[in-house]
């Protein structure tokens, strides 16, 4: 039995989003369809307007099919995207005491309602919301959810702490330039070491503060960094078995690259049958955690917990100036976003590829 039709809005409202019906590995698995709005259903959700809407390696994952397992698509459409900007347009009873139409805001979408970022509207419980820093565009906004929160839970689960020393795999990447930010300005990290390739890559560490960046195109990071003692690593890069080499003695490896653990999805509260826990116990990365012990250290797969909590706190810290965003690359709208997909696809991007809707 196939999937379900997207649900009609009440009143027949539809809009544009960047959707896919099959999945594929390359950006011609995506166009631009015209489905029903969002509308809302619980007294906690808000009607937003999108502007802009960011882009993950985690939507090149699941356009091509390889998080169907683990969450499988919902309808027959799929919109592409959880990373967005934009404007209230209506606002549920609960949602009113905390927000107003009119409010800008920014959000990783999650939950049942929403359909996805690239489109002209999407749903979103206020649990998901921030208020938007007002020193920022809709497009840079929208670049910060998942990447920057992400980055801040990954440090609280490893115990970085004000003096710190941290090491941060992929500098350059979106998650990688919020979290040498992130580590530096708000938890007072003493030392940030990274890597990156030579040119821009390097450029966009250096000014997003790392202390020291390593030419990943030249050296291994494991040899040249070898028995320094960091207390933390970060591996957005899927190299957790080679930071064994780096990790103080009680230290933590946390990864959100490669295959996660039955415990990480657990922790998200989902329960993934026999099959599915089957195989991601084959993929187990036993390499990093014996490379952890190894150091007497410990090492553990995250999932991203979304919520605007978290993400109030980042927007507070962009709002002071402590931290940027990076957009690499902004498709001019909706109809052209295939200029921001093929450069994420393309694996070259420094910072963050975005597209602009409104």
């Amino acid at each position: 039995m196939g999937k379900p039709s997207i649900p009609a809005h009440p009143d027949g409202d539809t809009m544009k989003a960047v959707c896919f019906t099959k999945f594929g590995k390359e950006s011609s698995a995506l166009s631009v369809q015209t489905i029903p709005q969002p509308f809302i259903q619980q007294p906690d959700e808000v009607l937003i307007k999108i502007h802009a809407a960011a882009l993950n390696p985690i939507d090149k994952i699941r356009v091509a099919g390889d998080l169907a397992l683990l969450v499988p698509e919902k309808y027959e459409t799929s919109v592409l995207g959880y990373d967005a900007s934009g404007v209230i347009e209506k606002v549920g009873d609960e949602a009113a005491k905390s927000y107003k139409v009119g409010d800008e805001v920014f959000v990783r979408l999650a939950g049942e309602v929403n359909h996805g970022a690239a489109a002209e509207y999407a749903v979103s419980s206020t649990h998901f919301l921030a208020k938007k820093p007002s020193k920022i565009s809709f497009s840079e906004a929208a670049s910060i959810p998942l990447a920057g929160v992400t980055a801040l839970q990954a440090f609280r689960a490893g115990g970085v702490k004000e003096g710190s020393k941290v090491f941060i795999a992929g500098g350059a990447g979106g998650v990688g330039t919020l979290a040498i930010q992130i580590a530096k300005k708000m938890l007072k990290a003493s030392h940030v070491c990274t890597t990156a390739s030579p040119g821009a890559g390097t450029d966009i560490c250096k000014k997003a503060g790392a202390d020291r960046i390593i030419d990943y195109r030249s050296e291994n990071f494991e040899d040249v960094l070898a028995g320094e003692g960091f207390d933390m690593c970060f591996d957005t890069t899927n190299e957790a078995p080679k930071m064994g080499a780096i990790l103080k003695e009680g230290g933590k490896i946390i990864s959100v690259a490669g295959s996660p653990t039955i415990e990480a999805i657990q922790g998200t509260g989902a329960k993934p049958p026999m099959l599915v826990r089957f195989f991601l116990w084959t993929m187990r990365n036993r390499a990093a955690e014996k490379a952890a012990a190894k150091a007497k250290g410990s090492w553990e797969y995250l999932f991203l917990d979304p919520n605007g909590k978290d993400l109030g706190e980042i927007g507070s810290l962009i709002e002071s100036g402590d931290i940027a965003a990076f957009v690499d690359t902004e498709a001019p709208s909706l109809d052209e976003f295939k200029v921001a997909v093929d450069k994420l696809w393309s694996g070259r991007s420094k910072g963050k590829c975005v597209i602009k809707i409104a």
